[in-house]
């Protein structure tokens, strides 16, 4: 390439990233603890029966995350708080004929692949 076009490149490629970075959405209000909002009488009762220290809306938003995982039918044992992925039938369903798919259009290609002929150049 001339050298004016690596210079019309490398200013466009400065503009670009001068104009992208300025429309980049900045995200810092969930960083500076706690909110301006005073705490109600709930919150309140609800830090002293879990025993929250300290006292913020942050924190108890975090404990009734942590409550509400508990909650769920595997809890928090061996097996994961989410679905079991290759427990159900219909997964396994899905993997066969997938397989079957598969297999059989590789099949196709490799049967096809070797009936081919020879073609001398």
């Amino acid at each position: 390439m001339n050298k004016p076009t690596l210079m019309a490149l490398g200013m466009m490629a400065a503009l670009f990233t001068a104009v992208g970075a300025g429309f980049t959405p900045q995200a810092f209000a969930q960083y500076f603890g706690g909110s301006s909002e005073p705490l109600t009488a709930e919150q309140l009762a609800f830090c002293e029966k879990y025993e929250i220290s300290p006292c913020t809306q942050v924190n108890i938003l975090a404990k009734e995350r942590v409550l509400g995982a508990q909650s769920t039918q595997y809890g928090n044992n061996p097996e994961g708080s989410g679905t079991p992925y290759l427990k159900g039938i219909e997964t396994w369903g899905v993997i066969g004929a997938l397989a079957a798919i598969f297999g059989g259009v590789a099949a196709a290609f490799f049967i096809k692949g070797r009936g081919a002929k020879q073609v001398s150049t």
